[in-house]
């Protein structure tokens, strides 16, 4: 069953658009991960499903149902299914308990009760005892996961976290990842996250939703490209109106190019070697794919190169980072 679904969504923010999603699914029951560079939209994106952001255009449903059609009543009870834990959360000027407890009791539950749960929830997140120290006493790490707390103890059926891997010790980072795979695991709780952390995208998520520029970077497994053969001085290329690609000679009208992805270079610098195809891009996303990693790189037209995970973790590669793709005109495949 689909939590989220987006169709056709346009959302500008003064007067820049950040948002031009066509079409877009989000499982029931799933951990699913937003990435992209800053400025791709992933945070406007988070706050659009769960309605504190309203699109120009388009349609978001939730469970079904079109969000910004939901009456003020049927919102509430949407909003009251939805824990939000945001990047540089804001703690009440009062103990950690009372922070965790506050939602609990404005829904009307006794203090006792709501005070038993909350020393449950900040033991689910490692902060046993941390209940009478004030929030100004919590370092940014302990900051975020008094947030994340204050968000279970309501029991939600969605968790939306806008980068709670983000400026966080290892310690609370590490709890963050094994609280959320917990409730996923435990309770069906479906989380969404953003991160520009591409490595723990594809090692939590099921779903990794690659955003540049407000828009789905739907790479192709391939590189299938249309265009069409020109002949220059230096020899044959494949133009595709945005790149041309350097080609073996072969049929003259071939319409259709495609490079595997396995073909690919990927590189932080200029590889000085014999193939004839070298492009400087920007990455926009990655997936992990049958124990290797596909990186999508724009240059232009979207590149993706399949690399292993040593030598993605190993290159240190990042959302943003500028690469150089490099393959052999040999690997050009015409159609």
């Amino acid at each position: 069953m689909n939590l989220f679904s987006i169709e056709n969504l346009k959302m500008e923010l003064g007067g820049r658009e950040v948002l031009d999603i066509p079409f877009l699914e989000i499982s029931d029951g799933t951990i699913t991960a937003l990435t992209g560079p800053n400025g791709s939209g992933k945070t406007s994106l988070l706050l659009a499903i769960c309605g504190l952001l309203c699109p120009q255009d388009g349609r978001l449903h939730y469970r079904g149902k079109v969000i910004q059609t939901l009456s003020a009543a049927d919102l509430d009870s949407m909003r009251r299914e939805l824990g939000i834990v945001l990047q540089s959360p804001y703690l009440f000027k009062t103990t950690v308990l009372n922070n965790v407890t506050y939602g609990l009791i404005r829904r009307g539950m006794p203090r006792m009760d709501a005070a038993v749960k909350g020393k449950r929830a900040l033991s689910l997140v490692g902060l046993e005892g941390f209940g009478k120290r004030s929030h100004f006493a919590l370092s940014g790490g302990e900051a975020q996961r008094v947030a994340l707390a204050r968000a279970l103890v309501l029991e939600p059926a969605v968790l939306l976290l806008d980068e709670p891997f983000a400026n966080v010790d290892a310690v609370s980072r590490s709890v963050i990842e094994r609280v959320l795979l917990h409730e996923n695991r435990l309770n069906r709780t479906s989380v969404v996250f953003t991160t520009h952390d591409l490595d723990q995208a594809c090692r939590m998520a099921g779903k990794v939703v690659n955003l540049y520029r407000g828009k789905v970077q739907e790479g192709s497994m391939e590189n299938l490209f249309h265009g069409m053969v020109r002949h220059r001085t230096s020899g044959p290329v494949f133009d595709t109106g945005s790149m041309e690609i350097t080609i073996p000679t072969g049929p003259a009208k071939a319409m259709t190019a495609s490079i595997p992805p396995e073909s690919i270079l990927i590189s932080l610098t200029p590889v000085h070697a014999s193939a004839r195809n070298t492009f400087c891009g920007i990455i926009t996303g990655a997936s992990s794919r049958n124990g290797a990693i596909e990186v999508t790189v724009d240059v232009g037209e979207t590149l993706v190169s399949r690399i292993t995970e040593a030598s993605y973790r190993e290159m240190g590669l990042m959302l943003g980072m500028e690469v150089y793709l490099t393959f052999k005109a040999e690997a050009v495949r015409l159609y």
